[in-house]
């Protein structure tokens, strides 16, 4: 039997508008279960129901006191203007009229241990330093009387850089110009086009300015390959200080921005974000206490939320290097019957949220040394120390009365191992 021709068209455009439909309506479904706003359960306006963050969290005000690692740098990088890690030393760079050379420093001691000069550049204002895996980028684009007409950005391949001793390697310039600006006229310390800081994500570089009359700053994007560009604001970020100094963790979901207003000294935390929507996500700052008058100028991160800073010499104080972590601002939060904190597998803390009553398992992590543990309010204080470890099952357990609902940080640590993560006290 023969079907005919046209009841199979029309068969075949009904199951067509079905399946249409259902993909229709599986949509609308989809879109009707994103709802937005804040999802930080540390922020003010932390919306429960969000489940997609819309970068609107407000935090509260925020201090803590960084350590001093170095109180007095070498006099060789008392204008040290930039930070970077790699090959396990910190890298830092003199701003402008200094030799065009960049330094390794040791960690702990500070001291110079590489210097390495670069051929074919020009130190007229070097404000930072970035880094991919091939590459380190050197921005010549300090501005201060707002009036340049030749920014670059140096790169210099990592390969040509020796692994210990001094040594000279050649640079290339990426030639840029800011496409919104229309007057370059001299404003000393006046004019919104200055720029201290720079990332490399991806196939681009970014800066974010140093606004000095809105105090805000704008990102801008250009490619990391020599040439010359013109560039134009992609996003501004309301930053209430000037900012003189970035880093890119290496997982590339977090950004660290020093600044500081009225040489009282902080930072900007920007996380949570999509690809290099860096300002999309959430924004909030930590302030210094104890260090007005010191003026940062670099920040780069180390091994996972190590921070490193340093600040340039002044008139009363030395250059110097700080050091922080950020995990108790940015790591998130598991939410459940279980909770796995985020630096050791099989590390376990449960229930998550708790009422201040709650177990952490290492599984088969533990040691023969005791654990300390120390809870850390979402300001910064120190609210629990204590010693509580059963070595027979690799367990801690916490009963901890009268902590304000809210999210802590949790630091269980020995000689040879250290966790962190973060706990929500509900009733």
């Amino acid at each position: 039997m023969q079907v005919p021709k046209n009841l199979i068209q029309y068969v075949f455009m009904s199951l067509k508008f079905v399946f249409s439909l259902i993909a229709a309506v599986l949509f609308s479904l989809n879109g009707f279960s994103q709802i937005s706003g804040c999802t930080d359960p540390q922020a003010l306006n932390y919306n429960p129901e969000a489940t997609v963050n819309d970068g609107s969290c407000v935090y509260p005000q925020t201090s803590i006191s960084p350590e001093i690692i170095v109180s007095s740098l070498p006099n060789a990088v008392n204008e040290t203007s930039g930070l970077i890690y790699w090959n396990e030393g910190l890298w830092t760079q003199n701003d402008s009229g200094n030799e065009p050379e960049i330094y390794k420093l040791d960690t702990i001691t500070g001291q110079v241990s590489q210097t390495i000069a670069i051929e074919d550049a020009q130190n007229i204002d070097w404000e930072d330093l970035a880094q991919d895996e091939e590459f380190i980028y050197i921005g010549d684009f300090g501005n201060n009387l707002g009036n340049r007409t030749d920014l670059k950005i140096y790169r210099i391949e990592k390969s040509l850089i020796p692994l210990s001793g001094n040594g000279i390697v050649p640079a290339t310039a990426i030639n840029f110009s800011y496409g919104d600006q229309t007057t370059f006229k001299k404003a000393n310390r006046n004019n919104d086009y200055d720029c201290e800081s720079l990332i490399a994500f991806g196939d681009s570089l970014y800066l974010f300015t140093k606004n000095w009359v809105n105090e805000q700053s704008r990102l801008y994007a250009l490619p990391k390959l020599s040439g010359t560009y013109e560039v134009f604001p992609r996003d501004t970020l309301a930053a209430d200080g000037l900012i003189t100094g970035a880093d890119l963790i290496e997982d590339g979901n977090e950004i660290v921005l020093c600044s500081y207003k009225n040489y009282s000294p902080f930072i900007w935390l920007l996380f949570d974000f999509q690809g290099n929507d860096f300002l999309g996500g959430n924004k909030r700052r930590i302030n210094f206490t104890g260090m007005l008058g010191t003026q940062t100028e670099g920040v780069s991160y180390t091994y996972g939320k190590n921070v490193f800073i340093s600040s340039e010499k002044t008139q009363l104080i030395s250059a110097r290097l700080f050091k922080l972590n950020t995990a108790p601002w940015t790591y998130t939060i598991s939410t459940g019957n279980d909770g796995q904190l985020p630096d050791k597998e099989g590390f376990l803390l449960y229930p998550n949220p708790n009422n201040g009553s709650f177990r952490i398992n290492l599984g088969a992590q533990c040691s023969n040394n005791n654990f300390l543990a120390e809870l850390i309010n979402s300001s910064g204080e120190r609210v629990f120390t204590d010693f509580c470890f059963n070595q027979a099952q690799c367990t801690a357990d916490f009963v901890i009365p009268q902590l304000p609902e809210g999210i802590y940080m949790l630091k269980f640590y020995n000689q040879e191992d250290m966790y962190i993560g973060k706990l929500m006290i509900a009733e």
